[in-house]
């Protein structure tokens, strides 16, 4: 297990952390997993053949396997914006400031006169 701990170290230094998504961030999240897995004595009761398929999954993500290997035509989402667009809207920031305006639109709606 120790070498597949290895592979999973490379493949953390491959995967950035986006500050932006606090909480929901998908390299945060993959670090926090790989952390509890071989902590302490859990990397013993750990099956072997589905770590080396997880491994190989988050690799081809990591190195964007399916993007190359797809190209796309477009720079373009369904929604029509870009990528940066996309990610300042899902920014902890707007979906909190979203957060709080429902507040204020439902406590409008079912306020009590």
């Amino acid at each position: 297990m120790t070498s597949q701990y290895k592979k999973f170290t490379k493949l953390i230094a491959k995967w950035p952390i986006d500050n932006n998504k606090a909480e929901r961030d998908l390299g945060k999240f993959i670090r926090d997993k790989v952390k509890a897995a071989f902590e302490g004595g859990n990397s013993k009761n750990l099956d072997s053949e589905l770590c080396t398929r997880q491994l190989s999954s988050l690799n081809k993500i990591a190195d964007n396997h399916y993007r190359n290997k797809y190209k796309r035509i477009h720079d373009s989402s369904a929604t029509g914006l870009s990528s940066e667009e996309c990610n300042l809207v899902l920014s902890s920031e707007v979906l909190q400031y979203l957060k709080e305006e429902n507040k204020g639109f439902f406590k409008n709606i079912f306020k009590k006169d």
